[in-house]
């Protein structure tokens, strides 16, 4: 069978072989698998994340299939956290994938123990307000990231901050008009940034954006951290 070490030699240099062994055995919990999640999980296993927990009680719909690495004619239908794990254990052998095709509210208290990094994918304002929560509650540092149109965001909220309130004053008072335009690229950016961010925080490296976050403006280049 072919070696741990040839699968990931393209990472070293950039990674330490030590850092690299350290990524193997993290857990990450991905909070929505669409999107950003679908690209955010990609990015965790190629980089080498050894064990995920991918939450997202949806299915796939046509109307997915202008953003999400797995909406694909064959999948319409599918639950994106099943999708998701099925996609990351073919990509190579040193992964343990969990799907939980659920909202992570309905997670039993006990799924959290042993998380090192929560990633938020989601679309909502109430969900993350309540990850944000639940996340400080259990003493785990939280990857935001959010999209829309040619727009996006990212931050990381560490234990005992307070970014999501920040970001989102108010929680949700009513339903949108309907669901914002989301532009493949945009989803791409915020999610290789958002994996990123996962990393150095699995790995113990610094970031700007600890207790912070980055305005992200495709079409007029414009990357700005705003805290």
């Amino acid at each position: 069978m072919t070696q741990f070490s040839e699968y990931f030699s393209r990472n070293l240099g950039a990674l330490t072989a030590e850092q690299q062994q350290t990524l193997q055995h993290r857990r990450v919990a991905v909070i929505g698998c669409g999107g950003l999640g679908g690209h955010v999980i990609e990015q965790l296993v190629r980089i080498g994340v050894g064990h995920l927990h991918l939450f997202d009680p949806d299915v796939f719909t046509p109307s997915n299939c202008n953003r999400q690495l797995n909406a694909l004619s064959h999948t319409m239908g599918l639950g994106k956290a099943e999708v998701a794990a099925a996609r990351s254990t073919a990509i190579h052998p040193f992964n343990t994938v969990i799907p939980c095709p659920l909202d992570f509210r309905a997670a039993p208290e006990d799924a959290w123990d042993r998380i090192d990094v929560v990633v938020d994918c989601m679309d909502n304002i109430q969900g993350r307000w309540d990850l944000a929560v639940l996340c400080n509650a259990k003493n785990i540092a939280l990857v935001h990231g959010a999209v829309k149109g040619w727009y996006g965001q990212v931050g990381v909220q560490l234990p005992g901050g307070d970014l999501i309130a920040r970001l989102y004053p108010e929680r949700v008072t009513s339903q949108p008009q309907g669901p914002p335009p989301v532009l493949s690229f945009t989803v791409a950016v915020v999610a290789s940034l958002q994996a990123g961010e996962a990393v150095k925080l699995l790995l113990g490296l610094p970031s700007p954006l600890h207790n912070n976050w980055m305005h992200i403006d495709l079409q007029h280049h414009d990357f700005s951290i705003q805290g």
